[in-house]
């Protein structure tokens, strides 16, 4: 009992921000703690609580499953959809009007509720305030226009068809997260800049279970409100168990350290030897499979090596093909991933909902990709004006000497290995890692010309991928990149045709003419190279069990397990204390 007590408040201690006295006291065994799922050493704009200012802050980390709530959730492992503030979507048969009909009994945690006026601002909102705020720009291009027909039914007419816009927008809840605004307070406000953050206030309100009672640099605690309008609807049967949620920011440096000491229950996902390492020190620490070297799940991400087509000499095709045709993917699986990860050759993931369009690209794919073949890559270079200087390295067709510089995230395991690849090769190469602020930052400006990052898109139709090399995201030099998924800035009217036409169908592995619109644009980005696809992003995602079980598995699959998903408010709302 005495081991236990120290146990709770060093775990205190270690966790609550200065001044925790002010806080009432919660046990560390009724106190979920987590890292979020971004790098930082401290809260970012600990004092911005919007969900549409930053797309890389607090959202993203910790609001979506403590005060924010969606109007559905997708489990991504099956591609289920789970109404929760909606009770409804339906799309009309030419796919230009959405309805959205809104479950009765939702309120905000200040007591209010809930109605189609408030969808409708939203919508209204991010139309007003695009491209500035995040998904204002999507939203500008898909809604010509939202109306309330009474209190819980929402009429959204699209500008054009959209046979997938209802799920990939209300539904998704990865990088877009259509996060309702209660009207009665962001009514007024200067949108763009609003922090929605008032401790005085309430503020930040939302549906969600728990309200924000401290937020600063250090962390943000959020308490278990009394009342929760999908009790009291029904939707669920019981409070969450956690009464106590802090959101403890750290450094991938720190991360390992924390799971083993129990100093925090979820957060990213550590290395396949971190986490091995951990699991030998710590044995409640769990991943998705029980055992390796695959311990994780597929995140529907691929790795890749993107291009900055807009800057030389990657603006040239034959040099992005020379440098695909270097890198040698089983190597970055065996050094970067210890066997943890399989190489893949184009940008789709295998989720179930992917597989049957792969199967059918399989060969297209490998042939277009082939080996590695360093020969090939000197032929490129030549043809294109390269040399070599007296020194083995290659030049730039201008005569200077050309260094490769690869942006990666700290922590990365990829870049390293890449970079000896090329060097082996005569290219100088070097990689940069980075915390996670200038790093995405250089990705949506345009200050890099390489960067190892993921790209996630493709969940159930390849065109969710594919239409991130859409011309529309290719922004003029020095202009911001308007998704942070299509950061290429690669340019191709014969390919956006091809997407066009894709955007406007209903997408299936069945049908032949939706198929050859697949082949078609594949083998364009295959052709082109603005990425090399280097393998699967498999997520040995990480939980400790020493106060907390019930967390998701291959075994118990009832959620996609990713802290930085909409969907992990259903993981919340399930595990239990173990203690």
């Amino acid at each position: 009992m005495l081991r236990t007590l120290l146990a709770t408040s060093v775990a205190m201690i270690l966790t609550l921000p200065a001044a925790a006295q002010e806080l009432r006291q919660v046990p560390r065994n009724r106190t979920l703690i987590t890292q979020g799922w971004d790098l930082y050493n401290q809260v970012p704009s600990p004092n911005n609580l919007s969900p549409y200012n930053g797309v890389l802050l607090n959202q993203r980390n910790v609001l979506h499953y403590t005060v924010n709530e969606p109007l559905l959730f997708t489990n991504h492992i099956t591609n289920e959809v789970i109404p929760w503030q909606a009770e409804r979507v339906e799309t009309s048969a030419d796919f230009r009007e959405v309805t959205i009909t809104l479950r009765a009994g939702v309120r905000w945690n200040d007591g209010q509720p809930l109605t189609a006026e408030d969808v409708v601002f939203t919508f209204d909102t991010l139309r007003a305030n695009a491209p500035e705020m995040v998904m204002s720009g999507p939203i500008r291009e898909w809604v010509e226009s939202a109306t309330a027909v009474d209190a819980r039914t929402v009429r959204v007419r699209l500008t054009k068809p959209g046979p997938r816009w209802a799920q990939d927008t209300l539904a998704t809840g990865q990088t877009t997260r259509f996060i309702v605004l209660p009207k009665h307070i962001w009514q007024g406000q200067e949108a763009r800049t609003f922090g929605f953050y008032d401790p005085a206030r309430g503020w930040p309100v939302g549906t969600g279970p728990y309200r924000v009672v401290r937020s600063d640099a250090n962390g943000i605690v959020f308490d278990r409100a009394d009342r929760w309008w999908a009790l009291d609807a029904g939707l669920v049967r019981q409070m969450p168990a956690p009464e106590r949620i802090i959101y403890r920011p750290a450094t991938v440096e720190a991360l390992a350290q924390l799971f083993t000491s129990n100093e925090i229950d979820a957060g990213r996902a550590l290395s396949v030897g971190a986490l091995e390492a951990a699991r030998a020190r710590n044995p409640n620490i769990v991943s998705w499979n029980n055992r390796g070297p695959v311990w994780g799940v597929t995140a529907g991400c691929t790795h890749r090596l993107a291009f900055n087509t807009q800057a030389a000499p990657f603006d040239m095709v034959a040099t992005r093909q020379a440098i695909a045709a270097i890198v040698n993917r089983d190597q970055i699986v065996d050094l970067a991933w210890e066997g943890s990860a399989p190489a893949v050759m184009a940008p789709y993931a295998s989720f179930t909902g992917m597989q049957a369009y792969t199967r059918q690209l399989d060969a297209q794919i490998s042939e277009a990709a082939g080996r590695p073949d360093p020969a090939r890559a000197e032929r490129i270079l030549t043809g294109a004006g390269f040399s070599r200087g007296p020194d083995g390295k290659w030049r730039l067709p201008n005569g200077q000497p050309w260094q490769v510089t690869i942006n990666t995230q700290q922590g990365d395991p990829i870049g390293p290995v890449i970079s000896r690849q090329l060097q082996a090769v005569g290219i100088d190469t070097v990689f940069r890692p980075m915390q996670d602020t200038p790093y995405f930052d250089a990705l949506a400006a345009g200050t890099y010309s390489t960067a190892v990052f993921v790209h996630c898109g493709s969940l159930y139709d390849p065109w969710q991928t594919l239409e991130h090399f859409h011309s529309k995201y290719a922004p003029n030099p020095g202009a911001r990149a308007p998704n942070l998924r299509a950061i290429t800035r690669y340019r191709n009217p014969e390919l956006d045709a091809l997407l066009n036409q894709m955007e406007a169908r209903q997408p299936s592995p069945t049908d032949a003419s939706y198929m050859a619109l697949v082949r078609s644009a594949t083998a364009i980005i295959m052709r082109d190279v603005p990425q090399v696809t280097i393998t699967e992003e498999m997520h040995p995602v990480t939980f400790n069990t020493t106060y907390w079980t019930g967390w998701p598995s291959a075994a118990d699959p009832y959620a996609a397990p990713f802290v930085a998903w909409e969907g992990f408010a259903l993981i919340v709302h399930r595990i239990r204390p173990r203690q």
